[in-house]
């Protein structure tokens, strides 16, 4: 599978433009762990990772995290991600959407990771029902 601009979650050029980036953007879905150090104490949450681009990702988790807390990014598809900034919050229903930050850029152009991120790719787009089925 090729991964081309055309696959990002964005609506293309115009969201990237409102958004003030221009950077790869990719609807994903792959678990996530997010830790963190608070009290003395190791804190853990996992959640199901939606959004993928160099500079951040969008976590939903049952947990909610205060915008500003600097967490850990791990997952087995990509291992550690690296260090990300909650950035903001939303609470969506019964789950929290998180958008993280990265302290730094989250490569994607290597072939390894191409390769990884072809598997957990999401395809939102409905599938086409067979000839002849009724409505």
């Amino acid at each position: 599978m090729t991964i081309k601009p055309g696959n990002e979650l964005t609506n293309g050029k115009e969201s990237r433009e409102r958004r003030g980036t221009n950077e790869e953007r990719y609807s994903v879905s792959f678990s996530v762990s997010l830790m963190w150090e608070e009290g003395g104490l190791i804190r853990r949450v996992n959640g199901r990772c939606v959004d993928l681009s160099p500079a951040g990702i969008k976590v939903e988790t049952k947990e909610r995290l205060e915008s500003g807390r600097s967490v850990m990014v791990s997952c087995n598809e990509f291992g550690r991600m690296g260090h990300a900034t909650v950035r903001h919050v939303r609470r969506q229903k019964m789950q929290c959407e998180i958008g993280l930050r990265f302290a730094a850029a989250f490569g994607l152009g290597d072939p390894a990771r191409r390769k990884i991120l072809a598997r957990v790719i999401s395809l939102d787009a409905p599938t086409p029902e067979p000839a002849g089925t009724p409505a």
